[in-house]
């Protein structure tokens, strides 16, 4: 099965690097359009490195919480009886915590970092930017007006396409920080709360004259 899916894939990544250089081999051929194009391949290439990059570890992480997540629901409800267990392991019976730990841990990665908000991000800017090189290189609109201005208008799309990313990416980032600052301020009043003396009267103090 899995040399089946390996067999699928590179199948795949053949007609993938297949299209690739036809669409980079044809087209314009001044250098300013070469070097428009290798500005643009050079975003493609780190964008893709960077979703495989996030999307591989959202996928490890992932798998991690719903094994481990089954693995410690078993590991919880399922006794053995003592016969079957050798005197040597009985007293491992912490090993029984090991994946419900696990799963903490894989749950503290996924919640402290973005990996799949990136990873759509990534994936995204990389569809913007192939989107763009195609129109490019077949003189579709806007780049049908000249050379000269069709390279100046490719280069603004693609400077474009990579601010909007990062300003996607920074305002993800200033969301949690604020995120982060609320839930900090929440804790702290809760704290305080818990921490005031009490200013109900106690019944003696009622009675007392």
């Amino acid at each position: 099965m899995f040399r089946l899916i390996k067999r699928e894939n590179n199948k795949f990544q053949e007609r993938q690097d297949a299209l690739r250089a036809k669409l980079l081999s044809g087209g314009r051929d001044s250098q300013a359009s070469q070097t428009a194009i290798a500005f643009c391949e050079m975003y493609i290439n780190e964008y893709e490195d960077w979703f495989i990059w996030n999307e591989g570890r959202w996928h490890f992480w992932q798998t991690v919480v719903i094994v481990g997540g089954v693995v410690a629901t078993l590991a919880g409800v399922i006794t053995l009886p003592d016969a079957w267990m050798p005197d040597y392991l009985r007293s491992f019976g912490w090993i029984r915590g090991i994946p419900a730990g696990l799963v903490t841990i894989a749950a503290g990665f996924l919640s402290s970092f973005t990996y799949k908000e990136d990873a759509v991000r990534h994936e995204l800017t990389t569809g913007a930017l192939w989107n763009e090189l195609s129109k490019f290189q077949s003189g579709a609109a806007p780049y049908n007006k000249g050379e000269p201005q069709d390279v100046s208008t490719f280069v603004n799309s693609i400077c474009d396409l990579v601010d909007k990313e990062l300003h996607g990416w920074s305002t993800l980032v200033e969301g949690r920080k604020e995120q982060d600052e609320k839930s900090q301020k929440r804790e702290i009043s809760r704290q305080s709360k818990l921490r005031a003396p009490s200013t109900t009267a106690s019944p003696s103090q009622i009675a007392s004259p």
